[in-house]
């Protein structure tokens, strides 16, 4: 599902990269971002993008997984070194 490079640099995920991740709707992940949990940013498009990192925060408050595979060794947590 990630490229094993996917974590080098400032990734920019899409609803549908969240949901699939996340393991629900498309719809559902949309949600989320209108309800102001995830956030995000609109493309002149009027698709959503959210940074990998606002990403982790909406897994660590919502208290969902986070897979390393994603975020590789990046931690806030542990001294902010990547």
């Amino acid at each position: 599902m990630v490229d094993k490079d996917y974590h080098d640099y400032n990734v920019r995920l899409s609803p549908r990269v969240i949901a699939m991740y996340c393991q629900v709707s498309k719809s559902t992940a949309l949600k989320w971002i209108k309800d102001g949990k995830l956030q995000a940013f609109r493309l002149p498009s009027g698709h959503y993008r959210i940074d990998k990192e606002d990403f982790r925060d909406f897994l660590e408050r919502y208290g969902m997984p986070i897979k390393e595979e994603l975020f590789g060794s990046e931690s806030k947590k542990e001294g902010g070194e990547k």
